[in-house]
């Protein structure tokens, strides 16, 4: 059985000696272009989302208003003060919303598990 003149050229290429200072050196320059364009991407990121968040802040801020003006309105009017100020936790869109998102949150974790 003869050995294969490639293979012995291979090993007789990784028997050789590197430098090391050269090799440290170029993977330093490696690692510090990943980062460089790492660092890029975030900024770039970073501006797109500002400026998609500067675009939709006054709708973002209507919707929010027109929310709190919503949430606190009773479903049902109630005559005795006394009545209206006990059941205003629960006399609310807010109550209703919360109480259909928790009866919702409880359906699929019941057909989920």
């Amino acid at each position: 059985m003869s050995i294969d003149p490639r293979i012995q050229t291979l090993f007789a290429q990784a028997e050789q000696v590197l430098d090391r200072d050269a090799f440290l050196r170029s993977v330093m320059r490696r690692i510090d272009r990943e980062r460089r364009r790492s660092l890029l991407v975030w900024a770039a990121l970073s501006i797109v989302m500002i400026a998609g968040l500067a675009l939709l802040a006054p709708p973002v801020v209507t919707a929010l208003e027109m929310a709190t003006k919503l949430l606190p309105v009773s479903l049902v009017d109630i005559e005795t003060k006394w009545l209206q100020l006990l059941l205003a936790p629960i006399n609310t869109v807010a109550a209703a919303i919360a109480i259909g998102a928790l009866a919702i949150f409880r359906f699929f974790r019941k057909i989920l598990s």
